[in-house]
């Protein structure tokens, strides 16, 4: 006598891809076609991510990231009808050998928590990352509001990029490790920072005139640290800055800006700033 299996429910496996994309499909026997989906949802987001935040123009960044918004959502869809019709068709059901509660519990926690999250934590920590601006120092570079793709393949060993004076930078904020600041790295190793009579003066060039004469922080004379730089807001007498916390070590610079891709203020979208690119060249004069 045949044993008898409970049929697979098409609404369960469907509530399983809603959850995990994929998982659907492995309840309803199908581990293959689970694997499938949950690669492609996870491996076509991500890149596309980060291509549209390293590699395209300026110019396609809305249009890439409306696309690659509606591909993952495309998939993760797809996913969820795919599992109720397999479920569907899978009655009556007779399970592999491998298709136990257990088997499935242990995909579920491998794929859901250790698998998925390795793969987003690695893009955040070595490719892409996103940040959002909250106050307006680095005006008009920068806007509160903005939301910004930020270069993680910056300033480490292997990196095809070293920190320049110039650079708009992300890094570990001296005076509470648990937050980052965006500035414009104005002062490399070695440097000789002047700021007198509000002006800021870089190994004896002028950089930037206009500073708050009056401000204590706007007249120093000093040389930037070894193996640190120092950093400004590019909305001068509006920014906490190295002015007031000091050289930054190059070890806590983390990330470069690279372009706008999403700005929301209290007037609503700010369209003319979505695809705007971050960096710029210091106003040598």
């Amino acid at each position: 006598m045949n044993p008898v299996y409970p049929p697979r429910r098409p609404w369960l496996a469907a509530f399983f891809s809603t959850v995990l994309p994929g998982f659907g499909q492995f309840y309803a026997g199908d581990a293959n076609r689970a694997l499938g989906v949950f690669l492609a949802f996870v491996l076509l987001s991500l890149p596309l991510i980060v291509i549209v935040a390293l590699i395209l123009p300026f110019s396609l960044t809305a249009p890439a990231v409306a696309l690659a918004t509606l591909a993952t959502i495309g998939v993760w869809i797809f996913g969820i009808f795919d599992a109720w019709k397999l479920a569907r068709r899978n009655d009556p059901f007779v399970p592999a050998a491998w298709h136990t509660r257990t088997v499935s519990l242990t995909v579920f926690l491998l794929a859901g928590f250790v698998l998925a999250p390795s793969i987003v934590i690695y893009v955040k920590d070595n490719l892409v990352r996103s940040f959002s601006i909250p106050s307006g120092s680095m005006k008009p570079t920068l806007m509160p509001g903005d939301i910004i793709f930020a270069d993680m393949s910056y300033n480490c060993t292997s990196c095809m990029s070293s920190v320049k004076r110039g650079d708009v930078a992300i890094f570990v904020y001296p005076d509470n490790r648990t937050q980052h600041y965006v500035k414009r790295i104005v002062g490399l190793p070695g440097d000789s920072i002047e700021i007198n009579n509000g002006t800021l003066r870089i190994n004896g060039d002028v950089i930037r005139e206009g500073l708050t004469e009056s401000d204590p922080v706007n007249n120093l004379v000093r040389n930037v640290a070894p193996g640190h730089v120092f950093v400004m807001g590019d909305n001068k007498n509006q920014s906490r800055d190295s002015r007031h916390f000091g050289d930054v070590p190059l070890s806590d610079v983390v990330a470069r800006p690279r372009q706008v891709w999403f700005s929301y203020s209290d007037g609503g979208v700010q369209w003319s700033r979505i695809g705007s690119g971050v960096q710029g060249a210091l106003d040598a004069e």
